[in-house]
């Protein structure tokens, strides 16, 4: 009997356990090109296998005026980025779209350089049709 209630036991905990498909995979990121990244995704800076820096999608709050809708405000866009450096040390960036500038820029000191991260988008715009929809931020970052 205890080891059917053991064996049972067992197959619940398998039954139970499920593969976390919400975790996306780091992406190679080359310096100079846009690279979209979802929330909880990073990209490797220029890539996986010697990444000089990583950025990461910590959160993304938009709040800019659906396409199908009238507002008296435009909104804003923004995303708080995690940048970790090749020695494992990291900070935190925060980047805000608004309808009044083309795109957000940030400089990230880190492996004795300077870093110019450029948030060019964040997707899909707000509408009825994509407000479910998880969003990504479209960036690029220059090495100076």
């Amino acid at each position: 009997m205890k080891l059917l209630l053991v064996l049972m036991a067992f197959v619940w905990c398998l039954a139970s356990c499920q593969k976390d498909d919400s975790a996306a995979p780091r992406i190679d990121a080359p310096f100079g090109q846009q690279v979209a990244l979802r929330q909880q995704q990073s990209g490797a800076f220029p890539n996986q296998r010697v990444p000089e820096l990583t950025i990461g999608v910590d959160a993304v709050n938009d709040s800019r005026c659906p396409q199908d809708v009238v507002c008296v405000w435009g909104g804003i866009a923004e995303a708080v980025l995690s940048v970790q450096a090749s020695d494992g040390s990291s900070q935190s960036l925060k980047l805000v779209l608004s309808n009044v500038s083309a795109d957000a820029q940030g400089v990230v000191q880190a492996n004795g350089r300077t870093y110019l991260v450029v948030l060019h988008d964040v997707t899909p715009y707000p509408s009825r049709a994509t407000a479910q929809q998880p969003k990504s931020v479209v960036i690029s970052v220059q090495r100076n």
